[in-house]
């Protein structure tokens, strides 16, 4: 009865140890995300409206007049034909005119003028978008153009750091009118981009900033120069203070540099025969840019009141610098023509410096594609993960953040479809940030770094002292049985014999 009481205790502990320690997997949708990547679900399209005004003049040729929708469905037909002809399918842009004046001369004209100037206008950008939207693994990421290399990921929210690094103190420069300057040449920019992203703005200066190499010196003309292969090293890390402590957004950093007077003044140049660079500043991809501010010191005294203030009038080249510089690393490009059509077509740019609606545009369409792959993309990578590690941990408020991100990512092709930019913006930000929170969830990894093997490990030397004993008891038992039943068959036996024998008797 003991021996049956301990092991009755052991196969009833059994599926309580089993259950105890068995790792919870919430279920993920494997299904939808299968269909997102295939993009079966939903597949983004970016619908333009364009305003077509069509002014009437003497010599034009009279004729029947045709209706806005005549011109409408004679330029879808016409672009379909060129899309059948390049072996697209679908267009990812569909643009959609509407006239705002009534169209006297020929249909053909009119029409073949409108496909041009779209195809034009907005191939560069399909072009770009289809590349986007590319969710295969073994191309995705090939076809990456120049811009998205150098433009930054993107981000809710980003930091702005302006900082002005002296070169020493005997360059006599103390103080300087950022914040007038930000105010004067950047904030239009930054008001207007404020609904793709918010932007907070600090601004240091450092004394003492040296470089860690001596700039060449060209003899004819004494200017100190610095060549491309010298630029890598320009930023001294070890000793500028760059980090910033307060925020943890995304930095973006615009560093002004004024030499010291032994190594001014100090341009830059390809080569040392070559012309010097009428900016005096580069880029850097992905991290902010870099001006250098030469401050001749007969000019500065002489005509300064404070020449140890750096003013808004000497920094508006800089700032110009550093807004061209800002609409790279945003991804804000210039509006152009990717093809020649047979006459000129002219963009219009902003009476200020902030982007124009066409150009807002093209950029909220673009980071809503940015954020749909990269939130597919972060999902598809959970799904697999979760695969391929039995041991991790899935607990339920994964499997919401999951599902709450593919809805967020479905409400943001329905926001594109209606053209609905800024709320697909607004969309596709949430599902990332829900898809980043469930891939890098803290409680993941509790289980990951402790596999089966572990288990045995740390279970094996208190078992098998215990089980080896309850194994033999258990063995000895069931002989024990087995010889007493077999005793009580030989003893039946004998009575039967027995009793058979007085009967014959």
């Amino acid at each position: 009865m003991v021996i049956l009481s301990v092991w009755a205790v052991v196969l009833l502990g059994l599926p309580l140890w089993w259950k105890t320690t068995r790792v919870y997997r919430a279920e993920l949708p494997y299904d939808s995300i299968e269909q997102w990547n295939q993009w079966k679900t939903c597949r983004p399209r970016f619908p333009i409206r364009v305003n077509l005004h069509l002014p009437e003049t003497e010599q034009q040729q009279s004729g029947e007049t045709p209706t806005l929708k005549d011109i409408t469905q004679g330029v879808t037909s016409r672009v379909q034909e060129m899309r059948a002809a390049q072996g697209i399918k679908g267009p990812l842009l569909a643009v959609e005119f509407i006239a705002g004046n009534p169209w006297k001369g020929p249909t053909n004209h009119i029409i073949d003028a409108i496909v041009q100037t779209s195809d034009a206008v907005f191939e560069s950008e399909e072009k770009i978008l289809w590349q986007l939207l590319d969710t295969n693994e073994d191309t995705q990421g090939i076809h990456k153009v120049q811009d998205q290399l150098k433009t930054v990921k993107y981000a809710p929210g980003y930091q702005l750091t302006f900082s002005l690094f002296s070169g020493d103190a005997s360059n006599g420069v103390r103080e300087w009118k950022m914040q007038e300057a930000i105010n004067a040449y950047l904030a239009p920019f930054i008001n207007t981009m404020s609904m793709v992203s918010k932007f907070t703005i600090e601004s240091q200066i450092q004394h003492y900033a040296s470089l860690t190499f001596t700039p060449q010196l060209e003899n004819g003309s004494q200017e100190h120069f610095l060549t491309p292969d010298s630029l890598p090293n320009f930023i001294n890390a070890a000793e500028w203070s760059l980090a910033s402590t307060v925020s943890s957004l995304p930095s973006l950093n615009f560093l002004t540099y004024v030499p010291k007077p032994s190594e001014s003044p100090l341009v830059i140049k390809t080569t040392q025969s070559a012309p010097k660079s009428s900016t005096n500043s580069f880029l850097i991809p992905r991290w902010g840019g870099v001006a250098i501010l030469n401050r001749e010191a007969e000019r500065t005294k002489g005509t300064q009141e404070h020449p140890e203030l750096i003013t808004i009038q000497e920094l508006e080249p800089v700032m110009r610098v550093f807004l061209a510089q800002l609409r790279d690393l945003l991804g804000v490009t210039d509006l152009s023509t990717s093809s020649s059509p047979s006459f000129p077509i002219v963009f219009h740019k902003s009476l200020s410096e902030a982007p124009t609606t066409w150009e807002l545009d093209s950029l909220l369409r673009r980071r809503s594609a940015e954020n749909l792959v990269d939130s597919l993309a972060t999902i598809s990578s959970l799904a697999r993960l979760v695969r391929n590690t039995p041991n991790m941990v899935v607990l339920d408020h994964i499997q919401k953040d999951v599902t709450e991100a593919l809805r967020d990512i479905a409400r943001s092709c329905e926001h594109l479809s209606r053209q609905e930019y800024v709320e697909a913006l607004a969309a596709s930000r949430d599902g990332l940030v829900k898809s980043e929170t469930a891939f890098f969830d803290p409680t993941m990894v509790s289980m990951l770094y402790f596999p089966d093997e572990h288990k045995y490990a740390i279970y094996m030397p208190l078992f098998v002292p215990i089980s080896v004993p309850l194994l033999m008891s258990l063995l000895r038992e069931l002989k024990r049985l087995k010889e007493k039943k077999k005793q009580a068959k030989q003893n039946k036996d004998s009575e039967t014999s027995e009793s058979t024998h007085d009967k014959q008797e």
